[in-house]
């Protein structure tokens, strides 16, 4: 697995070493592997812009199956920033193939974003043509096309599994750390980066069901894109509404579409309808569980205790 020591990476870690899976964490450092993913494990510390480097970890491991989600995020664009993107996630994403293929392994899981599909309409589906409109979703749908390129020369099994926003403990800033510490700063509104735009949250719990579900189909999926979700569309508003609901804070939520970046993407949402049929796949944890969750384990990682609502408090002991 590369880019193990991510949110992502990291999650996906603990759930393989939770089934017994002989399991490789190759990324620069140990990051929230340390602290999150116990034993269990063999760290493989590896440069993937270092090809050589690359192919003797990948060649020592051997595997079976690669989870790739070694990325640089999104952010602003700048031109450091866009060069960054393309070395994470074009040029790294290169040197792990061509690692793989030397090692004949089975399959190559392309952990993509739905990022690729810009501003196309919703809900997500297959065959839409990728339409980035930022240096990150530019990078991200090059990536898979050359996942896709090994796919037809060198008959190499990759899938792309293309989520829509994860969310869950252990993540680094987002909407819904920036709204927590809102609260625990003791502001008075939330001022958001737009508010219109929507999103389709997924809860990490879910997402690694759906990675571990394609894992298990092998080669059945080569060169096929899975685009999974929450199945739940909300603005930023609407969810920044919710979070303060659940932490009973009486917050004002202001939009301000002048601070909306100019690549954000309008609309997000999966409806799953395709990935139900593909992995026999679909998420349980419901948005307000999740978010309850996640707002806990915030307040436990500051040190920090704060009455929830009623109906969150239920949600969690689900």
């Amino acid at each position: 697995m590369t880019g193990a020591s991510g949110f992502l990476g990291s999650a996906l870690v603990r759930r393989l070493v939770s089934e017994h899976a002989v399991v490789g964490a190759l990324s620069r450092t140990m990051g929230r592997l340390s602290e999150s993913a116990g034993e269990g494990f063999e760290f493989l510390q590896c440069d993937l812009s270092d090809a050589q480097v690359t192919a003797r970890m990948m060649a020592a491991f051997d595997p079976e199956i690669v989870f790739h989600f070694a990325a640089h995020p999104d952010g602003g664009e700048t031109f450091s920033h866009a060069q960054k993107c393309i070395q994470a996630n074009t040029l790294m994403t290169l040197n792990a193939l061509e690692a793989f293929r030397l090692v004949s392994g089975e399959l190559f899981v392309y952990g993509d974003s739905c990022k690729v599909y810009g501003n196309c309409d919703v809900p997500y589906l297959e065959a839409m043509p990728a339409q980035p409109i930022s240096s990150y979703a530019i990078a991200k749908s090059a990536g898979w096309q050359l996942c896709d390129l090994y796919s037809r020369v060198h008959n190499l099994s990759t899938v792309s599994i293309r989520p829509t926003m994860i969310y869950g403990p252990r993540q680094s800033f987002n909407l819904i750390s920036f709204v927590v510490d809102c609260v625990l700063d003791g502001k008075r509104e939330v001022v958001l980066d737009g508010g219109s735009q929507t999103r389709d949250p997924l809860y990490v719990d879910d997402a690694m069901n759906a990675f571990v579900s394609a894992a298990g189909l092998g080669s059945k999926l080569s060169r096929r894109v899975v685009n999974i979700g929450g199945g739940n569309e909300r603005s930023v508003l609407q969810l920044a509404e919710l979070l303060l609901e659940i932490m009973d804070a009486d917050l004002r939520v202001v939009e301000a579409p002048c601070r909306t970046r100019p690549t954000e993407t309008k609309r997000s949402y999966c409806d799953n309808h395709e990935c139900r049929e593909m992995l026999s796949w679909q998420p349980h944890v419901s948005l307000r569980e999740g978010l309850t969750r996640t707002i806990q384990y915030l307040l436990q990682s500051r040190g920090r205790s704060l009455h929830l609502s009623a109906r969150a408090a239920g949600a969690s002991a689900d």
